[in-house]
């Protein structure tokens, strides 16, 4: 009995060429908001941001601008442990189960700051440089509170009695330190501030100042937790921003990225190493069921934190996109199963069914670049 497959693979003559990729992704783009409308949506913005409450957006789960702390505490899946889950279930359960530890800003970071200031960019008016004085001496000790001062507009204490002891104007500089920093002030030294002054600088032109356009009209940093309609699991996402139908006329996501990448081709290639997309696709899914309205497309700001310090804007693709809200799908169910199961295979979970673990390996394209022939001068003498 002879069997017929498909086409013979024997006798190619008959086969031609498809300009059709092998599997196109198929989705429905109405679901995607095109850059063309966006960019007319923007160009008409209502002449006042109009303000959203939380309790407006809480249609299918809760909406709340609390604290970084509080969003890490609560029960949730979240983007970055969904990353974990494609590597590897286990990778997920470990990242899972190690206790977060808050990071110790006791020094400047500049990408934590950029971060901010893009998202607030007052802070960008609130840097200023401490003054290089010595806070194990009197003198320096001094100096400080008399900065503190100024800039505080406060009068300055009496600090020259005989009772002013450097262990009491070192508290005093400190307290005063304090004060400041929840002011609103950010101390730097004066290399950082001609990095941040670069920033600004980029920040308030880019686009013909398009950023500092919209910004006003973003709601930043809210909390949103709910259920996955899928798997039924919690998740909760922290977007940096949300572009809403009330000033743009769409539902959109905003994303804020600190790169050290020296130019858009090596931030682009960034974000898939960091699979930014699954990040983003699953603000765009969760948001719009939490909400009850559709959130269409992403759009991030990257800063860098290498010279020249610049920033950019990027209008995320709908395919990406797309590919993003398949893996955080993908990851979910992971999830799920292994959870069912209590089972969390590590890399083993790579290989094909029945081969004991066994990963077959097959290397990038890009080794065969090392087959190009080379010229080797036949010097004999």
């Amino acid at each position: 009995m002879t069997m017929k497959v498909g086409f013979e693979t024997c006798d190619l003559s008959d086969a031609t060429v498809t300009g059709e990729d092998l599997c196109p992704l198929q989705f429905d783009r109405t679901n995607y908001t095109p850059f063309e409308e966006f960019i007319h949506r923007l160009d008409h913005l209502p002449e006042k941001p109009r303000r959203v409450y939380n309790y407006a957006l809480g249609v299918h789960g809760r909406v709340s601008s609390d604290w970084m702390k509080t969003y890490l505490a609560t029960e949730g899946e979240s983007s970055s442990l969904l990353k974990e889950a494609l590597k590897s279930p286990r990778h997920y359960l470990i990242a899972r189960n190690e206790e977060i530890k808050p990071r110790e800003a006791k020094h400047f970071e500049l990408g934590t700051f950029a971060h901010e200031a893009i998202l607030e960019p007052r802070r960008f008016e609130k840097v200023v440089v401490k003054p290089k004085a010595d806070r194990g001496t009197i003198r320096g000790c001094i100096e400080l509170i008399n900065f503190y001062c100024d800039l505080l507009q406060t009068d300055r204490p009496d600090i020259m009695g005989p009772s002013c002891k450097l262990p009491t104007l070192k508290a005093l500089a400190s307290d005063m330190e304090e004060k400041a920093v929840k002011s609103g002030y950010t101390m730097i030294d004066q290399t950082h501030c001609d990095i941040i002054r670069a920033m600004k600088i980029s920040f308030n032109t880019y686009g013909g100042g398009i950023l500092p356009k919209i910004m006003p009209y973003i709601k930043t940093e809210t909390s949103m937790y709910g259920k996955d309609s899928s798997t039924g699991l919690k998740v909760k996402i922290r977007p940096d921003g949300m572009l809403l139908e009330e000033n743009f006329g769409i539902n959109a996501i905003l994303s804020v990225k600190t790169t050290n990448a020296t130019s858009v081709e090596a931030f682009m290639r960034d974000c898939a190493k960091y699979r930014y997309e699954l990040a983003e696709g699953m603000y765009l899914k969760v948001a719009s069921d939490i909400t009850g309205r559709t959130f269409t497309a992403t759009v991030m700001i990257m800063a860098q934190t290498v010279i020249p310090f610049q920033v950019a804007v990027f209008y995320w693709n709908a395919e990406d996109l797309e590919v993003g809200k398949y893996k955080y799908a993908q990851a979910m169910d992971i999830v799920k199963q292994c959870r069912e199961t209590d089972y969390w295979p590590g890399f083993d979970a790579k290989a094909e069914e029945g081969a004991h673990g066994i990963i077959q390996c097959k290397l990038p394209e890009y080794i065969k670049a090392e087959l190009l022939p080379q010229y080797l001068p036949n010097n004999q003498n």
